[in-house]
């Protein structure tokens, strides 16, 4: 069986199942740490949004540096039941004193239309993360529903598997945004990370 392993925060080293769906890979270890080194290694109170959580690899890093709200978004049945199980463990072994065990919410619905009901509802956060299906289609059909979601000064980080940025009015036009703000760019292997800022609302 595939594992997981935390790589920072509270739960450093702690390492989880990842259920037995094929295709289903954590985010790699150098990949999340650049991504995490990106957000200056801390995360504290911030509310994150994990779409299509998959291994909740993000989610669950998020909150080990200290988020204070993370919601992971996954359709699979037992990839739902693995990150309950995950989530259950991991805040057993919460072991920081100074700081409340973060909110973990695992809504296993598909990501569109928790999109939709989250910016019915108001919620907002600071940073979404959004790693779809590997060759699926999903990035473009939900780049339009980000905005509304996002905080003022939110960040997006997108992993995917082509550049985004090599047509950026393209990108603007699918986030319904006039311009964005492009703060990093890492490709590893056939894998195109990017984290950018939206204008504030």
């Amino acid at each position: 069986m595939n594992k997981l392993r935390i790589i920072g925060g509270v739960w450093r080293r702690h390492q989880l199942p990842v259920a037995p769906v094929e295709g289903l890979r954590p985010t790699p270890d150098r990949v999340r740490e650049t991504v995490f080194n990106w957000l200056g290694q801390d995360c504290t109170g911030m509310d994150v949004l994990d779409l299509y959580a998959g291994t909740g690899a993000l989610g669950f890093e998020a909150a080990s540096r200290g988020a204070g709200r993370v919601v992971m978004v996954e359709q699979n049945r037992k990839v739902v039941a693995q990150l309950l199980d995950n989530r259950a463990y991991l805040l057993s072994k919460w072991t920081d004193t100074t700081a409340p065990k973060p909110v973990l919410v695992v809504d296993s619905g598909n990501v569109l239309a928790s999109l939709k009901r989250f910016a019915t509802a108001g919620a907002g956060f600071d940073l979404v993360a959004l790693d779809p299906p590997f060759r699926s289609e999903l990035m473009q059909a939900t780049l339009p529903l980000i905005k509304p979601v996002l905080k003022p000064g939110g960040l997006v980080y997108a992993e995917w598997h082509e550049n985004l940025f090599s047509d950026e009015a393209a990108l603007c036009k699918a986030l319904n945004v006039r311009e964005i703000e492009v703060l990093r760019h890492l490709k590893a292997g056939q894998v195109h990370a990017h984290l950018f800022a939206l204008p504030a609302l």
